[in-house]
């Protein structure tokens, strides 16, 4: 992060299609950096993924083409998330058409499914009930779910372990999931898909996939 801040891009080349930059853990950068971050990457790469926290300077959503809401079936983790994205909606910086749903670990559960979660996601509830404000529209919002399953989560940790990150043993019914992310966040890379996806994902004709033959800057957010 120090090079980028110098307008250098000298990351980890982890393959031929992923480049990786990080940074040492709770150091705190300088907002004022931010554009020249945004602009070294750009020139350097066609998509940029950011994995944000409620810290991460207000800039960086500004310049991102789509927001990733990571939320997972824990119900208690919506509400500080609701609570920031209602920050960034008074400070003027969220744009709800940039806002994407991803379910991670999805289960089975009585009375709890993605659009229930989705629903909860839409609306930040002051905790003292006396006003609600609406931060998107639940039922136009793009998004996907990525199950749970033991098998797989064992297979990851054990991957952690040795250093081998690989999907190549991954259960059948996880990789048809993982491969729906991959066309919600890289439209282009599948075109012949683009158009004819599941109506979960409510793509229309508005310009989308022009703007994103562009060199893009992409934004995860948990």
């Amino acid at each position: 992060m120090d090079k980028l801040e110098q307008g250098i891009a000298a990351g980890i080349e982890v393959s031929r299609n992923l480049t990786v930059y990080t940074d040492l853990p709770g150091k705190t950068r300088n907002s004022q950096y931010v554009d020249v971050i945004v602009s070294t990457l750009i020139h350097k790469h066609s998509v940029i993924l950011v994995d944000c926290d409620f810290d991460t300077a207000d800039q960086y959503f500004v310049d991102s083409q789509e927001i990733y809401l990571v939320q997972s079936m824990d119900v208690l983790t919506i509400q500080p998330l609701t609570a920031f994205l209602r920050d960034l909606k008074t400070r003027n910086v969220l744009d709800a058409e940039k806002l994407r749903v991803v379910i991670n670990k999805e289960l089975k559960v009585k009375g709890l499914s993605p659009k229930t979660l989705i629903g909860g996601m839409s609306f930040y509830n002051e905790p003292a009930m006396t006003f609600m404000t609406e931060l998107f529209n639940k039922d136009t919002i793009k998004y996907c779910s990525i199950p749970f399953e033991t098998e797989n989560y064992e297979k990851y940790l054990e991957a952690i372990v040795d250093c081998n990150i690989s999907i190549n043993s991954y259960s059948k019914n996880f990789l048809p999931n993982l491969k729906n992310l991959g066309d919600l966040v890289y439209p282009l890379v599948s075109n012949n898909t683009y158009g004819r996806m599941d109506n979960k994902y409510n793509f229309q004709n508005n310009g989308y996939e022009e703007r994103t033959k562009k060199k893009g800057f992409f934004k995860m957010s948990k």
